[in-house]
Formats: structure tokens, sequence, C-alpha cells
């Protein structure tokens, strides 16, 4: 099948209006940010427009959410475009490339358009796809089309962003730790002996502060408590969130993630000193939102306890074999034997002002129309 016989792709603002192809591809998503229930839960957390880009031929189909942002929407530098070029790429361009619309995910980490397709059809179904969001996203007004997290070994996915006119430029690795046996001893074991010692240390520190940690499904009683630590830890790193979204998210778990939304919490004398929200999705978890008290932990290492130690014990137990650590403190995460998987980000510009603003970057890798 040629691609001028391929079913037009197409665009629709509605989950419901998704064709049986895509649903198929949705409902058995191993990436939990394409899965179907997480599609919903962004779809009750994000304010803004948001749209969903498909292609099809015979028997195979490509699809990826696309999300709108404004100059004005959340500060998050993980996702807004502006404050992501400043962050990662040293590049100022004001309101330039916005508004924008984020194709294949808006959580760090995860950038994709999943598709069934084999070579060399799935290049031809995610160019597709990416021709019709910047289609809508230019009927919508918007400035650039941009895929913050892409795999940086995905060459199709590559082709299709350069197919329509895309710059390249950098982005923070993904960090996954993939558990090596079947028990947390076979972790430890796993580790130089340096390495090991200082997580023993961890542990014996953790206990001898008389710090206690459970694991647990989140409840809505347990917002007010965690909310205020998670917002302070973004704003010790100049992030900047705001507070009526970051509680959006944790109600949107509640609603469609289930006993599959869980947390961890670290008290000690009765008062939470850290917490880190996880996301279970088939043998994977993925370590989500998290808050850590450095002075009422009166320094007892609770980031560790509450990111490493017992998400990894509870691992085990449970038969999740792989933990997404999403994106930074890449050398803290590899010491603990995560691995960081390279990314990119691809922004397509849509207006001459978006373009100017992107070339001021040096390295910028330019791809003609």
């Amino acid at each position: 099948m040629t691609t001028d016989q391929l079913a037009p792709a197409t665009t629709t603002t509605s989950l419901a209006d998704l064709p049986p192809s895509v649903w198929a591809l949705i409902r058995t998503s191993q990436d939990l940010y394409l899965h179907e229930r997480w599609l919903r839960v962004e779809q009750d957390a994000h304010p803004n427009a948001s749209f969903h880009a498909w292609a099809q031929d015979e028997g195979h189909a490509a699809y990826a959410p696309a999300y709108r942002f404004d100059a004005d929407d959340n500060p998050w530098a993980a996702s807004r475009l502006d404050l992501f070029l400043a962050a990662h790429a040293d590049l100022e361009t004001g309101p330039a490339v916005l508004p924008n619309y984020l194709l294949g995910g808006r959580r760090p980490g995860h950038s994709q358009i999943l598709c069934d397709a084999p070579a060399p059809r799935r290049r031809t179904l995610l160019t597709q796809v990416v021709g019709a969001a910047a289609e809508a996203a230019a009927a919508a007004g918007a400035a650039t089309l941009a895929a913050l997290y892409c795999d940086r070994d995905d060459e199709d996915l590559a082709a299709a962003f350069r197919a329509h006119g895309a710059v390249r430029l950098p982005s923070p690795g993904l960090n996954v730790l993939h558990l090596p046996g079947t028990s947390f001893d076979d972790w430890l074991a796993s580790m130089p002996n340096r390495r090991r010692t200082n997580v023993n240390a961890e542990r014996r520190k953790l206990a001898h502060a008389g710090v206690t940690i459970e694991l647990r499904p989140l409840t809505s009683d347990d917002l007010d408590e965690i909310l205020p630590l998670e917002l302070d830890q973004y704003e010790k790193y100049g992030h900047h969130y705001r507070h009526t979204e970051a509680r959006a998210l944790h109600e949107a778990y509640l609603r469609h993630l289930g006993e599959d939304a869980l947390l961890v919490r670290a008290h000690l004398d009765g008062r939470l000193v850290a917490f880190a929200s996880i996301v279970r999705h088939g043998r994977s978890a993925y370590i989500r939102q998290g808050g850590f008290d450095a002075v009422a932990s009166d320094g007892a290492p609770v980031y560790f306890g509450t990111v490493f130690h017992q998400p990894i014990a509870w691992a085990y137990r449970v038969g999740v074999d792989s933990i997404d650590l999403s994106i930074s403190a890449d050398a803290t995460k590899q010491h603990r034997r995560a691995v960081t998987r390279p990314r990119d980000a691809w922004v397509v510009p849509m207006t001459d002002e978006a373009e100017r603003a992107l070339r001021r970057w040096p390295g910028m890798e330019q791809v003609q129309r």
C-alpha cells in the first residue's frame, strides 16, 4: 500500500471519537502515559485544550495526544516550551514559541507516538500523525508543535519530525531502574561494594532516627498533607507549580487509577517529613511526585528511603521489575543501578517569529522543509 492509498490522518478533541484500531492501541499500551486510563487522568487534570491525532492503514494504526500550553499557563519548566528551552537549551525565546502543543505526552521523560506497524510502514504512519497534529495546532493558532522527550534511538520518529521541518534540541534523559533477581538483597548485591555500603548506611540512619515509612494506596485524606511538601519541593529547584493543578492531578489519580495510585509516606515524631507518589502499570512503576522536608527530618536520608528503599522492596513483593525514576539527578539514580536513556526534543515552528527564535540556538539542527 502506498502513502497515497493510506487513510488520511486526522484529529479529534474527544477520546470517544477514536476509531477501534486506536482504542486497541491505547487499551494495551505498555507506556502508562499513552494508556486509556492516563489519558483520562490528563483529561481531568490539564485545564487547557487538547486533541488526539491518529493515522491508520489496513490493520495498523498510530496515535498520540497533544496538549496546549499558553504564555499564562502553569510555569512548569518540564512542559511549558519557553521555560523548557531556557532550562535545557539555554535558549530564551519568550512567548515567541507560544501557544504550543505538546505531542505524545506532557510528563517528564515521555514523548511517544503509539504505532503497531512494522518498518517501513511505521515511519509513514508516524509522519502522518505529526503532519495531522501540526495542521491542527496551526489551525488552533499555535506557534509551535513539540515533543520534548523523544527516544534518541527512534530513527522513525526523528524522520517523522524532520519531514515536517522540526528542529532538534537538547532534552534531559529518562532514568529507569530494571530490578535484578527476585529480592531486595539481589538489588543490593548488584551494586559495587562502596555503593552497597552507602545504601546500608542510609537504612541504618533512618532506623536510628526513628523514621517510619509506609507504602499504601493513595486516599483523598492524604492530599492536604502531601501537597504543601510537593509544592515546596518544586520551589526549592525554581519550578513553580500551581496548587490547583497539583491537586487536580492527584484527584484524577483517585478517579481513574484506583489502587494502582500509591503513596510512600515517611514520618518522624508523628510529622510527615517526606512522601513519594507511585503509579503502577503492569510490571512497571512510575515514581511521580515527591516532597522532602530536610529540616524536619533532622538530616535523616528520607529521600532515599521514600524514592528507593521502600518502592524497591515493594516492587519485588508485587512482581514489578521496572521503576521509572523520571528526569534529573542522573548520577544519584545511576549509582543505584538506574540507566539513563538519552532523549531529544523536537520542535516544529509554525510562525516566522517562532522559527527566528529557535534559530538563535547555536547548536540547532535545522531540517529543511
